[in-house]
């Protein structure tokens, strides 16, 4: 019967001298998992009996005996079978330990024991141990990947067009008698149908779809269901109307998408959009002092922003160039646990969205598919970029690490000797010592880009 758990820590206490094995064989299951088939010798089996024996009689309490004087035979007798586990766990580790060395691997993940023989003394201890390793391949031509930048010029347009959005923040809202115009806010009580029968009865969860009173809608593309506010320009108050609109294939509802819905509504009020002055006084409702303060403020911001989207975009393709220059398959329960993490995220942001459950639930088969997609490209990504490192002898120095915990324990708000606790019990320094490396990657790889300009695309 196989049986398959998880390899045990190893014991650091165990220190036997020379090797524990008198064969290793090795079996390819696939191209990252490997079967590793360990006999350790008769000699060493008695040895790790011994010394888990005498581990337990220094701390054995036996009626009638002082503690760790109990003799060996009685303690054998009472805890036999924990000795032998503990000595089977100590021979795993240490065998599993000296057969990687032997074959050379680079194990990744968790290993995996499958089978092992009874322990007895003075017979041959011999274990299975399932192992996968990082992908083996040649590293692409890494130096000269041709890159497109769009490089976008923050003229006075795009400051203008993001005052506009502040504006519209601090706005207020006026009542007016004329008819609705496009930026106008109309106030509208409505009824929604579909094929004849009320929302409700083909999508029973669609009510705040169906139906609403006082509901205040922007006359704006797209600001409520598509085609929607369009149509409300040139009614007034008092005003009712029948408004068409074609549900779109993706919709949020899919027991409503690609048909059509007819919304009975009339009007309540129209609200005419009043923003506010542009003037120094409108600065100040952003902690500023002036007008002119606020422009250059957003024009650096919109300058940070476009800069960061152009270090995005490089590496991004920087990223997808590698991944196309070479194929190799990756570590089964590696591909599996980043998926299962990206798919988490997807559903802690979803939720943070107030998306309902049953929503999310209907999404989840494409959810995993495209986490399975992203999961296998940072998968390959990092084994690249591990190789790169490796090749340019880049790592992280001790000064880059110190600098780098102390930022991430004053942005969390702990203190540095507490963060550092939190770091070793989690191992989280190899994390951060990885992200200080893939930076210096790709500082390398974008060095050595081979970069075209192009003018950036207009937004409509």
């Amino acid at each position: 019967m196989v049986v398959s758990v998880l390899l045990p820590q190893r014991d650091r206490r165990v220190n036997w001298k020379g090797k524990l094995f008198v064969n290793v064989s090795l079996v390819d299951l696939a191209p990252c998992k490997k079967l590793l088939k360990v006999e350790c010798g008769a000699e060493t089996v008695s040895a790790a009996i011994e010394e888990a024996a005498s581990l337990y009689q220094k701390n054995a309490t036996i009626p009638g005996f002082r503690a760790g004087k109990a003799p060996r035979e009685q303690v054998m007798n009472l805890h036999g079978k924990a000795i032998h586990q503990r000595a089977s766990q100590n021979l795993v580790e240490k065998g599993f330990q000296e057969a990687v060395q032997k074959e050379n691997l680079q194990p990744v993940g968790h290993p995996r024991l499958e089978e092992d023989t009874p322990l007895e003394s003075g017979k041959p201890f011999l274990f299975n141990i399932t192992v996968e390793i990082a992908p083996t391949f040649e590293l692409p031509e890494y130096k000269g990947l041709p890159v497109t930048l769009e490089k976008q010029t923050i003229g006075d347009e795009q400051v203008d067009k993001a005052i506009l959005v502040l504006q519209e923040r601090m706005c207020s809202y006026k009542d007016t008698d004329r008819t609705a115009q496009e930026k106008d806010v109309v106030v509208i009580n409505y009824t929604g149908s579909c094929e004849g029968k009320p929302i409700t009865e083909i999508a029973p969860s669609a009510q705040r779809i169906a139906k609403a009173d006082n509901f205040w809608v922007r006359i704006t593309k797209d600001s409520f269901l598509p085609g929607f506010t369009e149509q409300l320009v040139g009614l007034k108050a008092g005003d009712t109307k029948t408004v068409s609109v074609d549900f779109p294939a993706d919709f949020i509802e899919p027991e409503l998408a690609g048909k059509k819905g007819d919304f009975e509504i009339s009007v309540v009020l129209v609200k005419e959009v009043e923003l506010p002055v542009l003037d120094d006084k409108f600065a100040s409702l952003y902690g500023l002092k002036s007008l002119e303060e606020l422009k250059s403020r957003v024009h650096a911001d919109l300058e940070q922003d476009a800069r960061y989207k152009e270090k995005q975009s490089i590496e991004s393709q920087i990223a997808k160039a590698l991944i196309e220059k070479v194929d190799f398959q990756l570590p089964e329960s590696l591909l599996e646990l980043e998926t299962a993490e990206l798919v988490e995220r997807v559903l802690q942001q979803n939720r943070e969205r107030k998306v309902r459950e049953e929503v999310i639930q209907r999404g989840m088969a494409e959810i995993q598919a495209n986490a399975a997609q992203q999961a296998a490209a940072n998968l390959k990504l990092n084994f690249i970029f591990g190789k790169i490192a490796e090749a340019e002898k880049l790592k992280a120095s001790e000064e880059e690490m110190r600098t780098r915990i102390t930022l991430l324990a004053q942005m969390n708000k702990v203190p540095l000797q507490k963060f550092v606790k939190r770091l070793q019990e989690n191992r989280g320094f190899n994390q951060i010592a990885s992200e200080i490396v893939r930076g210096k990657v790709l500082e390398l790889l974008k060095l050595h880009s081979v970069v075209q300009e192009v003018p950036a695309q207009v937004e409509a």
